[in-house]
């Protein structure tokens, strides 16, 4: 990871380490500046898809330069994507007279109220965040497929309707998350 090149610490290389907006920014450009490297390796190792994270959007690209798909994970839920989706499509929260009028998301099979301060800043102001999330969600519509941390007794509402609203295939392999951070006796 290019820490230095963005002007990072060493020891800062993942999202998770960011602690403000100005360095969420850096690890993303860290992350765009992986491409030229990352395509050299697809070229030697002739993968027959790639498997990439949400916040290697590019991913997408070198996929389509290789002719294979490129399946998306996404660490979320289906119910978090449909209502991710459902809002930047629709803006029910525009136009509100206060933060704390609640709105409900259109197009989801419950009732879901939220109110504006439940909503990122990114995704109610055109700021640099939201550049930066564009990006994922362009390449999301252009992949192959998505693999959610989910599985279908859990959402199987949410995942009928992203497959049938989102128009893109998606599979269910979780709960990943409940293998980190565990020791064996833990896992077992």
């Amino acid at each position: 990871f290019p820490s230095a090149q963005v002007g990072l610490p060493d020891s800062v290389e993942n999202i998770k380490d960011a602690t403000s907006t100005e360095i969420r920014s850096k690890i993303g450009r860290g992350l765009w500046m992986l491409q030229d490297t990352i395509e050299v390796l697809f070229q030697e190792l002739q993968p027959d898809c790639i498997v990439t994270d949400m916040m290697y959007p590019w991913t997408v690209d070198s996929a389509a330069k290789l002719g294979i798909p490129r399946i998306y994970y996404s660490s979320t839920s289906y119910f978090s994507n449909c209502a991710s989706h459902f809002i930047r499509k629709y803006r029910p929260h525009d136009n509100l007279v206060s933060d704390t009028q609640k709105f409900t998301i259109p197009g989801l099979p419950h009732i879901i109220e939220m109110n504006p301060l439940q909503i990122p800043d990114w995704l109610k102001t055109n700021n640099i965040a939201a550049t930066y999330f564009e990006p994922i969600f362009e390449s999301e519509k252009r992949s192959y497929g998505i693999l959610y941390n989910s599985f279908h007794e859990l959402e199987s509402d949410y995942e009928k309707l992203s497959k049938t609203t989102m128009g893109i295939q998606s599979w269910s392999v979780g709960p990943v998350s409940a293998w980190i951070n565990k020791d064996d006796e833990e896992k077992a």
